[in-house]
């Protein structure tokens, strides 16, 4: 007869079977063992919490350490490790603090490693204060740390655009003895970067050099990406010889970066040349790099490109996602072809993908300004029936198109049906509707509703005073609309050059020279300068009347210096 094997064999089985990431054989074959009789020890039940947590069973993995409870072993600081760990990688970081704690006041804390654990766990669910907050406590009971929690928590820091506090911990990192690698570097330089702070990047990048460490992809990206946001092309270029001349073959992130900011400057042509560069040396375009260029197709206006770009994609077997609908949808409703954004909307159904309230704001913008207000309507309705809630931006374009479409009535509808705190806060909304109001002749319900501003405790902006100036003068309410220039300043705004080209055009326009004259003379006090429109209107009355002349000619500089040369008529 066969001696039976011992526990120690099967747990150096066990051990074996989950290196390789066999977690259900080993649970398979642990219920063999305990069906021959042969009980686990502590090594066993450690290797099989950590074969449950793998499976993302969490109740296995307590189940079990409920048996070694019961069993009467004591967990070890491998048990608190396993859960700590189990528990961070099926997302129940808040839950695995408590157990940490817990085992800390029983004395069973674990060690730096375990805690190393839970601070990456934390700072992978944005909860980096209380990642230092532990990193801190750790310090405190047993003065190590170790380079993965340094680097865990200033990439976390980073990534919070608290740079200072990340800069302050890289500091302490070196003062413990803990020697920076890598990551602590490339995570600095990132966060630097996206911060323009591109100097002390780079001085970094060169420390990470002198301390025998070889920047990788992701190194070189973060100052590509960085140089290339602020427009510094010939540092980006250099970065970018610099990669190849050191034997980092760019990756489709360092084309992507480059496409990307060259599309977004126009410059569509070179980054085309660059896509193009990126094929040839076999690197395969993602769907951010397509994206990129149809971007840039629309902002030149060369929808047909775009549409190509689109094309391609699908020929390539790469996934539209949502933003290339956006782009292209966007870039049609800009160029008036609001048509095939409209087709595209439904293509995006048809493929299952759901429109955001970006897709539907932009459609419902374009559609209103060709004066389909019944179609904007409808998709705005549908927008809700599909499960968005419209947002201040989305409630902005849809009264915005009412009003511009004479629907005043139905945009004081819309806005008293879904009155909140946020629409009430707003004053691009008041200036909207106080807008229709005076398009359609509704001075008094206008002035009203800009009063309502005031009352409510808010400072009506530039926007809002200039477009209750120019209602009350383009209906003849001359006098009123300069007397609520007059104010402006007093009541927290003042008045800008818009502001006073709207009332002294209004002014000429109804040949009030004298108030006209005044008006122009608070302009100059200010150093603002008449718009082309007033310098013509006041080029057609020299004739007849000097002061104009004298106007035109105490302004220091502006449009009407080249339209009227100084001379004697």
């Amino acid at each position: 007869m066969r001696p039976t094997p011992s526990i120690d064999t099967f747990n150096h089985i066990f051990g074996s079977m989950a290196k390789l990431d066999r977690y259900l054989d080993v649970l398979s074959l642990n219920r063999k063992m305990h069906f021959a009789g042969i009980g686990p020890d502590l090594y066993t039940l450690n290797i099989l919490i950590n074969c449950c947590f793998q499976l993302g069973d969490v109740d296995c993995g307590f189940g079990v350490f409920g048996q070694i409870l019961k069993m009467g072993f004591v967990p070890d600081s491998v048990t608190v490790r396993t859960l700590i760990n189990g528990m961070c990688r099926t997302g129940d970081v808040m839950n695995a603090v408590k157990v940490f704690d817990k085992m800390s006041e029983e004395g069973l804390g674990g060690n730096t490693y375990t805690c190393g654990i839970l601070v990456n766990g934390l700072c992978k669910i944005r909860e980096t204060g209380l990642a230092v907050e532990l990193h801190r406590k750790m310090l405190k009971r047993n003065g190590k740390a170790n380079v993965l929690t340094y680097n865990a928590i200033i990439d976390s820091l980073c990534k919070d655009g608290l740079i200072t506090e990340a800069l302050e911990m890289f500091s302490e990192m070196k003062e413990v003895n803990v020697t920076p690698d890598l990551i602590a570097y490339s995570s600095l330089i990132n966060g630097l970067c996206k911060l323009g702070r591109l100097a002390e990047a780079m001085n970094f990048f060169n420390e990470l050099a002198s301390q025998g460490f070889a920047p990788d992809a992701v190194t070189y990206n973060s100052l590509i990406h960085g140089f290339c946001q602020l427009d510094f092309w010939k540092e980006a270029t250099r970065i970018f010889n610099h990669m190849v001349g050191h034997g980092i073959a760019p990756d489709v992130v360092t084309f992507t970066i480059l496409i990307d900011c060259l599309s977004k400057k126009g410059k569509v042509g070179e980054a085309h040349k660059l896509f193009d560069m990126m094929i040839q040396l076999g690197k395969e375009p993602n769907i951010y790099t397509y994206n990129s260029l149809i971007y840039g197709f629309c902002v030149i206006g060369q929808l047909d490109d775009a549409a190509k770009i689109f094309k391609l994609i699908a020929e390539k077997g790469v996934e539209h996602n949502v933003t290339t609908f956006n782009m292209l949808i966007n870039g049609y409703c800009k160029h008036q072809m609001v048509d095939n954004a409209v087709c595209l909307f439904r293509e995006m159904h048809e493929k299952s993908l759901k429109p955001t309230t970006v897709t539907y704001n932009t459609l419902v913008g374009a559609l209103c300004d060709i004066g389909r207000v019944k179609t904007a309507k409808r998709l705005f309705k549908e927008m809700q029936v599909c499960g968005l809630s419209p947002n201040l931006r989305a409630y902005s374009v849809i009264l915005a198109g009412l009003c511009k479409n004479g629907h005043i009535g139905e945009a004081i509808d819309l806005f008293e049906s879904v009155r909140n705190k946020e629409m009430e806060s707003s004053i691009e909304i008041f200036s909207i509707l106080i807008d229709g109001m005076c398009r359609a002749g509704k001075l008094q319900e206008a002035r009203k509703k800009f009063d309502e501003l005031a009352q409510r405790g808010f400072v009506p902006d530039i926007v809002a005073y200039n477009i209750m100036i120019n209602g009350l003068c383009k209906n003849g309410m001359l006098s009123e609309a300069y007397e609520l220039l007059l104010q402006m300043e007093d009541k927290g705004c003042s008045p800008d050059s818009i502001s006073f080209n709207i009332v002294i055009q209004g002014f000429l326009g109804e040949n009030e020279i004298d108030r006209a004259m005044e008006a122009l003379g608070e302009m100059r006090g200010r150093n603002l300068l008449p718009n082309e429109r007033v310098t013509s209107m006041l080029l057609r009355l020299v004739l007849v009347d000097e002061r104009c002349r004298a106007s035109l000619e105490s302004f220091p500089e502006g449009p009407q210096k080249e339209l009227f040369p100084i001379k004697s008529v």
